[in-house]
């Protein structure tokens, strides 16, 4: 497909999310099975106009005066870097191309860049901005403007099945990058416009489960779910795919035990075969009917791990249609299940353990908020502050952080620590510990 083509794809495929409200990768697949003359490079290169368009929706928007996806997508391939040599092409006379440039979008892409309100140029939503401005305050618009950017493709090295350098080895055609904050991370930087991302799970490294595809923040949750208490039993309460899981089985060297469970068995679908290639032997599920039956309801794990429901504001670089779907009755309901999630988790820790509370939420809140309503029921736990829980790592090379939200008696940092893109150079996350009493 030439440029015009993929132009006038990428148009059809906002629209129809658009129209439909659905995940921007399932309509990108429908698209693709309904236009099988598209290869993998068209697919690839119609899917970085549209998510570009999602994390710049309404900067853009302003830049054209016309909130269309047409001018969306002729923004972002005229304003974003890596798309373009020289100017846009006119279409005219191309039958796969879309209608020519009108005079007002010709102005709009010669025009400078108008001024802004800020939740205009940090493409935030009106009635999120008062929340982001709470967490981040003077910098929330350099905040949300490194959650409109790029992820990168960041690969944890599993030392059961390999060793690092055998690892570097086999993925040096991709010139990863390593991290000393992030010990068991491997880096593959974005690339701009039409840039391809290498297709890692069918790369031989993948199959053989020498990696997997993590995030460095969930990779650091996990860390620290571990290290906070040396824990020998850690049940990872919600855990979906089983990423967490995973990364604790490996951290604990296949030794004590990993208990994996969710309360949607539909969700750890990929948990087994995951389980399997990696060659974690310490991992064992717990169905969701069986976990009342369990020897954990009567005797407790050493540290309970709770990635919990949220509206997932940590990850708009990587999934930017959530943005623009989050309605304030969601986050209702994601507070509520919260609460209910860590009153069911704080029984399952035993005396003396550890409650590990994380989101991929950016706003207090899903996280301080919940903390504080959470503590002021249980009164059995207490937080860890963040110096504390940052220096249970041991080493000198951590992340950077942000520290929580002041509240009520709570000094800055006592409820946990922030992860961002521009700060940690990671998704969003917010990381708390509570200590149980007893011994």
């Amino acid at each position: 497909m030439k440029l015009a083509g993929r132009l006038a794809a990428a148009i059809e495929v906002l629209e129809t999310l658009e129209a439909q409200r659905r995940p921007v990768a399932h309509v990108l697949k429908d698209w693709g099975h309904a236009h099988r003359f598209a290869g993998s490079g068209d697919r690839n290169a119609i899917g970085n106009l549209v998510y570009d368009a999602l994390r710049h929706r309404r900067s853009l928007a302003a830049r054209m005066g016309d909130d269309s996806a047409r001018a969306a997508i002729l923004a972002v391939v005229h304003f974003l870097p890596g798309y373009l040599d020289g100017p846009l092409p006119d279409f005219a006379g191309d039958a796969h191309a879309p209608e020519p440039l009108s005079e007002a979008e010709r102005a709009a892409l010669a025009a400078p860049a108008p001024e802004m309100e800020p939740a205009v140029a940090a493409n935030c939503s009106d009635w999120l901005w008062p929340m982001m401005q709470r967490v981040f305050g003077d910098d929330t618009q350099a905040q949300l403007g490194a959650m409109a950017a790029r992820a990168p493709l960041d690969l944890r090295v599993n030392l059961l099945r390999s060793k690092p350098e055998r690892i570097d080895k086999a993925l040096s055609r991709y010139t990863p990058k390593a991290d000393l904050a992030f010990p068991a991370m491997r880096r593959i930087e974005p690339l701009e416009g039409f840039g391809r991302a290498p297709h890692i799970a069918s790369d031989e490294a993948f199959q053989k489960g020498w990696i997997e595809i993590q995030d460095a923040g969930s990779q650091l949750a996990a860390e620290l779910a571990f290290c906070s208490g040396r824990s020998r039993t850690i049940l990872d309460f919600c855990t979906g795919a089983g990423g967490k899981a995973l990364a604790l089985s490996g951290l604990m060297a296949g030794q004590g035990q990993v208990f994996a469970h969710d309360a949607d068995r539909r969700r750890m679908a990929d948990l087994w075969p995951r389980v399997k290639r990696s060659g974690a032997h310490n991992i064992q599920v717990i169905d969701p009917d069986a976990l009342e039956r369990h020897e954990l309801s009567s005797h407790g794990a050493d540290c309970v791990l709770l990635d919990a429901p949220c509206t997932g504001t940590g990850t708009w670089r990587r999934s930017p249609d959530t943005k623009w779907r989050v309605a304030e009755g969601s986050l209702a309901d994601r507070m509520a299940e919260q609460n209910i999630v860590l009153a069911q988790g704080a029984k399952l820790v035993r005396p003396g353990g550890r409650l590990v509370h994380i989101t991929c939420s950016l706003l207090a809140e899903e996280n301080e908020d919940r903390v504080v309503a959470f503590l002021a029921s249980h009164g059995d736990f207490a937080p860890m502050a963040a110096e504390a829980l940052m220096g249970s790592l041991d080493r000198p090379d951590v992340p950077r952080w942000l520290p929580s939200v002041a509240l009520d008696r709570h000094a800055g940092g006592a409820l946990g620590i922030r992860l961002t893109p521009l700060t940690s150079a990671t998704d969003g996350f917010f990381i708390a510990c509570m200590t149980r009493a007893g011994a």
